[in-house]
């Protein structure tokens, strides 16, 4: 902008590239002294700026993997719900990922049973040793429950935040 700094330029938002965001998570093994790549990994549904691989976390053992999303748009609840509602901007999820041998697969799509816009689920997570209990932090979650499993409808705590807990069988 002319004028304002000397010898300062405008740059057009069109001269910038565009910022996409939506992540990927690299893992990689050791072998003695040696580092090799043995996956590369993205979302079931990546989409813009979703932060794909911003938190994550690695079971004790090394064969399960959570990977938070936490302002991917999702807006359905649960487990493997809906990938292509795009509903609810900012709900976040996590994705869970297994390993047999050198192979990752995604197992499920996690969303907060009272997935809602600007939650921010999986802005926290945590796995257990051996990968079968998971604890997830939704950061903007506002609901005005207290304890363990309270009331999640009444939204009258803004920003308040939640833990959720998933058992893998």
């Amino acid at each position: 902008m002319p004028g304002i700094f000397p010898g300062a330029t405008h740059v057009c938002q069109e001269d910038q590239p565009q910022d996409n965001s939506s992540g990927a998570v690299y893992i990689f093994v050791r072998n003695g002294t040696t580092w090799t790549q043995q996956a590369f990994i993205k979302s079931s549904n990546p989409g813009k700026e979703d932060w794909f691989g911003s938190r994550l976390t690695l079971s004790g053992d090394g064969n399960t993997l959570a990977v938070g999303a936490q302002v991917e748009n999702g807006g359905s609840k649960g487990i493997n719900g809906d990938q292509k509602n795009q509903s609810a901007e900012d709900a976040g999820a996590v994705y869970f990922f297994t390993r047999t041998g050198t192979e990752w697969k995604q197992a499920a799509y996690v969303k907060a049973s009272n997935a809602e816009s600007y939650d921010e689920f999986g802005s926290a997570m945590a796995l257990s040793r051996d990968g079968k209990v998971m604890a997830l932090g939704a950061r903007g979650e506002s609901s005005s429950a207290k304890g363990v499993n309270g009331n999640q409808n009444d939204n009258s705590a803004q920003g308040a935040g939640a833990v959720y807990v998933f058992a893998y069988q």
